[in-house]
C-alpha cells in the first residue's frame, strides 16, 4: 500500500490477541534475529511501518526484542535483514517445530562429530535429516545394544543458518529453494 501526499497516516490501533499470538508464535516467542533470540522482552515491529501504510497482519509484524528494535530503528539492522529473518520464520516455522529450529542452531555451532546421541536420540533429528539439513553417521555398535550415532549439520544446514543470520534474502532464497552446490546427496547410515 502506498501512501499519497498530503495523506494523514493511520493512527497505530491495539493489536488483537490473536495476532499478537500468530506472531509470538511464529518466532517462538523470542526474538526473530537469530544472533539474539531473546526472550525477556518482545516488542511486535511493522516491517512495513504504519506511518508507510503498513497494515497489522500478521504477515507484515515480526517479533523484536527492545534492543534489535532500537538497532533496526537506528540503522544497524537493515530492512533487507528484517525481511531475511521473517522469510526464514514463516519458512522453516511450516516445515520444522520450533526445537527442530533450535536443534538445527545448536549444531551449527559445534564441531563436525561432537554431539553423540543413541536412536532414540537420533529420531529428535529426523525431520532435519529428511530435509537434507542434517546427517547422521554410527558411531558405536555394541552387538546393537547400545549403537550410537554422529550428528552434524550439512553443508545445506550451514548455508540456510548462515544466510538467515546474515539476513541475506538471496542467500536464503538460494538455500530453501535445493540443496548446496556440491552437497553429497548420500543421507544414509555408513559405518565406521
Amino acid at each position: 500500500m502506498t501512501k499519497k501526499k498530503g495523506d494523514k497516516p493511520r493512527g497505530r490501533k491495539k493489536l488483537s490477541l490473536t495476532t499478537i499470538t500468530i506472531v509470538l508464535t511464529e518466532a517462538g516467542y523470542r526474538c526473530a534475529v537469530p544472533t539474539c533470540r531473546g526472550i525477556l522482552a518482545l516488542d511486535l515491529h511493522h516491517i512495513c511501518q504504519v506511518v508507510d501504510g503498513g497494515g497489522d497482519d500478521p504477515s507484515n509484524l515480526i517479533a523484536l526484542c527492545p534492543t534489535c528494535h532500537g538497532l533496526y530503528h537506528r540503522g544497524t539492522i537493515s530492512a533487507d535483514s528484517i525481511y531475511a529473518y521473517k522469510a526464514m520464520l514463516v519458512a522453516i516455522g511450516r516445515a520444522f517445530d520450533l526445537d527442530a529450529v533450535d536443534r538445527l542452531l545448536f549444531l551449527c555451532s559445534l564441531p563436525k562429530d561432537l554431539f553423540i546421541v543413541s536412536g532414540d536420540g537420533l529420531l529428535h533429528f529426523a525431520r532435519l535429516i529428511a530435509s537434507n539439513l542434517v546427517s547422521f553417521e554410527q558411531k558405536a555398535n555394541n552387538n546393537f545394544q547400545i549403537v550410537t550415532y554422529a550428528i552434524n549439520i550439512t553443508e545445506k544446514g550451514k548455508q540456510l543458518i548462515e544466510a538467515w543470520r546474515q539476513g541475506d534474502r538471496a542467500r536464503l532464497k538460494q538455500a530453501l529453494a535445493g540443496p548446496a552446490p556440491g552437497a553429497d546427496s548420500n543421507r544414509g547410515v555408513s559405518a565406521s
